[in-house]
């Protein structure tokens, strides 16, 4: 909460206790008088005996309502916890991260949460992706881990990973999921940062909000768990905790470096790369990660994977194959419907099959979903696209 808005709702709190104090007064001028008592439990009640009472019942619970209305409004109201200085590290660690590195965006891709995408796409094969990453590794040099780490870790496979490109999953271990959530959490932040982290931050990525003092002990036992599944992967310099990626292999660098490899080259290599760094997600990045950092992480990761997808497409229509190029824009679409290059791929490709109808449909279901959505049509690109592509210019 801001430094303004926490005053103005400091004095909003202040004017409603002054009415309802103002309010309480009233009242207590106007309480009524206690209703005459019979002078025997024998006697017959009388009409002013009752409609005394009936008065004082009401009055008393008019007094509770305003006392209650008091407390609940004025008080929750009033008394709110400032972050702490965690917390806003935490929001400035993530604020550094917001900026799309996505090229030729879209600026309609920002307002996709309000209708949030949700595609679970099923993995391809799984035998293609396991296949490249073997020659991947082959090609690289042997890395020769510690003596140390040897002994701890639990290994089931030559090498220890951490993929995030999907539910998280641990590989060359043998328990494929941490037993806590909160060891899921610390290793997938520190997986994201990639630098080396302070305790009290990972205190507030993991328990925001909670007192340190009593989060301290769960922390603990998530980062014993984490070190026993990682052994020397996972390293400690005093109050800061690091991943070692010598000793780790992560998706997340998997996909930057396939990435990186693609923007170099063209061609088919460069689909090739495309289409190895598209199968590296195996459905929602972070799946099941439910700490408050992890949404803009995964909007980041789900529109990444919507640009992969769409320049795959792209290649894929321009070497002849526009059957897989439509899947690739669908694919797309499905994950950011405000983004209209994968409904411009997608009518190419429809077009290239000869499915004209196909493309009417396309462009009228874009169309009514952006007039409803935000009140704007396609944008002029579309609209030249849509009549080339019809043959009226």
């Amino acid at each position: 909460m801001t430094t303004r808005a926490s005053i103005a709702c400091r004095v909003a709190a202040l004017l409603s206790a002054t009415a309802l104090v103002a309010l309480l007064a009233l009242v207590w001028g106007l309480r009524p008088p206690l209703p005459p008592l019979p002078r025997s439990f024998s006697a017959p009640l009388t009409t002013n005996t009752i409609s005394g009472t009936l008065d004082l019942v009401a009055w008393v619970v008019f007094v509770l309502l305003d006392l209650v209305l008091f407390v609940k409004v004025v008080v929750k109201l009033a008394i709110r916890r400032t972050p702490r200085r965690g917390e806003f590290r935490l929001r400035r660690a993530f604020a550094a991260n917001k900026k799309s590195t996505i090229e030729d965006g879209d600026w309609r891709r920002y307002s996709a949460p309000l209708a949030p995408p949700v595609l679970r796409v099923p993995p391809r094969h799984d035998a293609e992706p396991l296949s490249q990453q073997s020659q991947a590794e082959r090609d690289a040099p042997a890395q020769v881990a510690p003596a140390q780490a040897t002994a701890r870790i639990e290994r089931t496979e030559a090498e220890v990973g951490l993929k995030l490109l999907g539910p998280l999953e641990l590989t060359g271990c043998k328990k494929k999921h941490p037993r806590r959530q909160a060891t899921a959490e610390l290793l997938a932040y520190l997986a994201i940062q990639r630098r080396p982290v302070s305790r009290d931050e990972l205190l507030e990525a993991l328990w925001p909000g909670d007192d340190p003092r009593r989060s301290a002990a769960r922390f603990y036992q998530a980062a014993s768990e984490a070190r026993k599944l990682l052994g020397d992967a996972l390293q400690r310099d005093r109050d800061t905790y690091v991943l070692d990626r010598e000793q780790l292999r992560i998706d997340l660098d998997e996909l930057d470096r396939l990435r990186m490899e693609a923007e170099a080259t063209t061609g088919d290599e460069q689909l090739a790369l495309l289409e190895q760094a598209v199968a590296l997600f195996r459905s929602e990045p972070l799946a099941r990660v439910d700490a408050l950092w992890a949404g803009t992480e995964q909007r980041r990761l789900t529109a990444l994977r919507a640009n992969l997808l769409e320049r795959a497409g792209r290649l894929r229509l321009e070497v002849g194959d526009p059957g897989r190029a439509l899947d690739l824009a669908e694919a797309a679409a499905a994950l950011d419907p405000s983004n209209e290059r994968p409904v411009q791929l997608a009518m190419e490709a429809d077009a290239a099959l000869g499915h004209r109808e196909a493309v009417v449909e396309r462009y009228e279901r874009l169309r009514r979903d952006l007039d409803e959505r935000f009140g704007l049509e396609p944008q002029s690109e579309t609209r030249s696209l849509y009549r080339v592509l019809l043959g009226q210019s």
